[in-house]
């Protein structure tokens, strides 16, 4: 059912179901085999048929996200995976990665592994391996709309080490077919610390397809590898998956729009561009964005991430004098905004929208 099909009142919808949960909502469940035993997932239900699996012991991140049944998102062979099994080793956070609609990494930390300052760091931080507090989620009528909102708090601390707080809200609506996440990261220590933040967005099939093509406001790419510079003439677009395809990286200068706000299009197929999504951030605060593209079997997967630093670790950024720092009772705030798109006529205005170049 569309809400949208009928008359859209609170008072038509209350008369004709039981409970909200008949049409969407938030509700909780906690997952009992495997290395995602003890996980608890609330999944969040519009009556448009958008769908969100938040996931609080994995940094709030979102693990699943659908339209119509159809997953938006790359699951990766790992599946979901309780923090337990962690380790800040290296690249042993690739043996808990679930992919998901939405990993966060840092937030001391994000991108490969490194040395800084004589402390060993492992790839991507463990901000999305750490488990949530004072969480919470609501449902609220405002006039003909139910508001979905969710609330966590994830802490990255450490003796004599960092003291950061990210809060996170993740909401959306009865009615809507998109969601947007709001962190606040605060220093509540009293020394300086680096903040690297990495949103890393993981689309896959059925939205990815050979047939797909990114929209975006481009002003300049950079290759991060001889393969990807190889084949930097596509990175907007995709083929069908090969066996023992490489990974791509891409590194894009960003134009905001007048509001400060970047746009980046995805469409599934670009020779009938009727679906798709829009991701949409905060270019001041997020002035990086990371395009991770790979076409193997099995790993089919695009990875859309905007970020306050690239992906070569925190030694370079300090190196390179680009390492952002949080002074003590600062706070740093980062928005993101995603929309399912559905028809012709949305994707295209999304596209107008973007000011792709």
């Amino acid at each position: 059912m569309s809400v949208r099909d009928k008359s859209d009142s609170r008072e038509f919808l209350l008369e004709h179901i039981g409970k909200l949960s008949q049409i969407g909502g938030i509700s909780h469940f906690t997952h009992a085999d495997g290395k995602a035993k003890g996980v608890s997932t609330l999944r969040v239900r519009t009556a448009r048929g958008l769908e969100l699996w938040v996931v609080p012991e994995k940094g709030m991140d979102i693990i699943e996200a659908s339209f119509l049944g159809k997953s938006l998102s790359w699951h990766s062979p790992n599946g979901v995976v309780h923090p337990a099994y962690y380790s800040s080793r290296g690249l042993e956070w690739l043996k808990t990665f679930a992919g998901g609609l939405l990993c966060t990494c840092g937030l001391t930390t994000a991108g490969a592994p490194s040395e800084d300052n004589g402390e060993g760091l492992g790839q991507h931080g463990s901000i999305s391996n750490t488990p949530a507090e004072h969480v919470s989620w609501s449902e609220d009528w405002v006039e003909d709309d139910c508001m979905l909102t969710l609330f966590g708090k994830v802490r990255e601390t450490s003796v004599h080490g960092p003291n950061l707080l990210l809060e996170r809200t993740i909401s959306t609506s009865l009615n809507s077919v998109s969601f947007s996440v709001r962190d606040v990261v605060e220093n509540q220590g009293f020394e300086s610390s680096p903040l690297m933040i990495l949103y890393h967005f993981n689309f896959g099939f059925p939205l990815l397809t050979e047939r797909s093509q990114i929209y975006c406001p481009s002003r300049a790419v950079e290759s991060f590898n001889t393969l990807s510079r190889d084949s930097e003439n596509r990175w907007h677009r995709f083929e069908a998956p090969e066996k023992g395809a490489g990974e791509r990286v891409y590194f894009h200068q960003m134009q905001s729009d007048s509001a400060g706000k970047v746009t980046v299009v995805l469409v599934s197929d670009r020779d009938k561009p009727e679906f798709g999504i829009a991701l949409s951030y905060d270019g001041s605060t997020l002035p990086q964005f990371v395009q991770w593209k790979m076409t193997g079997t099995n790993h089919f997967v695009l990875g859309l991430e905007p970020a306050n630093c690239k992906i070569m670790g925190r030694s370079a950024e300090r190196k390179q004098g680009t390492l952002q720092m949080l002074a003590p009772g600062e706070r740093r705030e980062f928005w993101l905004e995603l929309s399912v798109l559905e028809g012709a006529e949305q994707v295209a205005n999304a596209i107008r929208a973007s000011a792709a170049l």
